[in-house]
Formats: C-alpha cells, sequence, structure tokens
C-alpha cells in the first residue's frame, strides 16, 4: 500500500521506477551507500529521495509514523488515482496534476475547489480545466462538452478527383473526427490498441464490403 501511495504521488516523474526501487530496498535492510551503489546515485542522493518518500506517506520510512502530521496532498493523490491520466489523456501537461493536488489540499475538498476555481476564472486554466474534468468524472459526466461530442465539420476537396494528392488531403479532412472517436473511445475505458485495431477492422469490413463481387479474392486466388 505504501509503494502504491509513492506511485501516484510521484507521478509523471520519469524516476518513479527507480525511487520506488530504493524505497523498496531501504525497507528490506539495504544501507543508502549499497542503494547508491547499485543505482548509481549519490549517497546523498539516495537519502534525499528516501526523505521525500517518508514525507508523501507521512513517515513510517525514515521516521515514525504519525498522520496527523502528514501533508494531506499524499492521501489526495492517493484517492484520486485518475488524475495522471486525465491529464495526459488531455495533453495538460505533466504539471498540472501536482498544481491540482496543491490547490485540492489548500482548499480541503473538491467541491470547495470547484467553487474557487469559478471565482477565479482568469487563473490556472490548465488546473482550472483539470477540475472540471475531475469534477465531472466523480459526478460520472462526460468531461466533453456536448458541442464537442457532436460531430464535427469535414473540409470539402479542394482539388479534382484526379489529383494524385487528393488522397493525402482526404486523410488531413478526416483526421480531426477521427481523433475525437479514438479520445472518446479511450475515455469510455478502450485501450488504444484496441480502438485502432477496431477502426482497422471496421475499415476493412466496409472497404470489402464496396468492392465489386468478382475483385475480392481468397488467399489461394480463387474469388
Amino acid at each position: 500500500m505504501m509503494l502504491e501511495k509513492l506511485r501516484t504521488c510521484w507521478g509523471f516523474s520519469p524516476t518513479v521506477d527507480r525511487n520506488i526501487a530504493l524505497v523498496e530496498g531501504f525497507l528490506k535492510g539495504k544501507r543508502f551507500a549499497d542503494l547508491a551503489q547499485e543505482h548509481g546515485l549519490s549517497t546523498a542522493r539516495v537519502r534525499q529521495i528516501i526523505e521525500k518518500a517518508d514525507w508523501f506517506v507521512g513517515g513510517g520510512i525514515l521516521t515514525k509514523a504519525e498522520p496527523s502530521k502528514a501533508s494531506p496532498r499524499s492521501d489526495f493523490m492517493a484517492a484520486y488515482p485518475y488524475v495522471w491520466n486525465l491529464a495526459q489523456l488531455q495533453g495538460l501537461g505533466s504539471a498540472t496534476p501536482r498544481h491540482f493536488f496543491r490547490e485540492l489540499e489548500r482548499a480541503g475538498s473538491l467541491e470547495r475547489l470547484v467553487e474557487k476555481m469559478k471565482r477565479l476564472p482568469s487563473r490556472g486554466r490548465t488546473t482550472r480545466e483539470l477540475v472540471r474534468l475531475v469534477w465531472q468524472k466523480e459526478r460520472g459526466e462526460s468531461p466533453w462538452p456536448a458541442m464537442k461530442r457532436s460531430s464535427i465539420a469535414i473540409a470539402q476537396p479542394s482539388c479534382p478527383v484526379d489529383r494524385p494528392d487528393r488522397a493525402l488531403q482526404c486523410q488531413l479532412a478526416l483526421e480531426p473526427a477521427l481523433q475525437q472517436l479514438v479520445q472518446r473511445a479511450l475515455e469510455s475505458g478502450w485501450s488504444e490498441d484496441e480502438t485502432v485495431y477496431a477502426l482497422l477492422e471496421l475499415a476493412g469490413a466496409r472497404l470489402k464490403g464496396q468492392l465489386p463481387r468478382a475483385a475480392v479474392v481468397d488467399g489461394d486466388g480463387t474469388s
């Protein structure tokens, strides 16, 4: 449980796996010097990382566990594990979840944070957007506005049918709609691989359905 909370707290950090390994090794009895040599770090840096981990979980690694004196930020992080995924999915930046948890800690609850962000429309644009997404997620609503969920306009072709670059122009025209469709599938719980493969299968089936029957050839050369 402690290591899971730490992983949530470190979030997008590129060294999260290494940091978890350091803490896990320390909890198993390894010394700072041994961990430093094992991971190619200085002893001081290892101590710094483990001290930070101890602070995140409110003690129990280096110091005595005292939840009453611990910062509630790690508890907020553990309570909203999907915040990182939402921020990453929406392209809000890796720092935004940290800002969100900092503001959530100050507000004391998600409801108060929502009210605060409503009163401060000009501050923390990306954090405010993340608050909106989390609030709608908590209430079971779609994070996409109705107008964004509706079909977007697809640009009309601007060149004759016989132009060689017409196929590329068609791809560019369809790309926004495709990105929106993939995004909505991801938000519904489908993985990116599942979504892409499904689209390929559907496109292939549609293509075969539109081909003349004589042109559809099996693998052995027979139609």
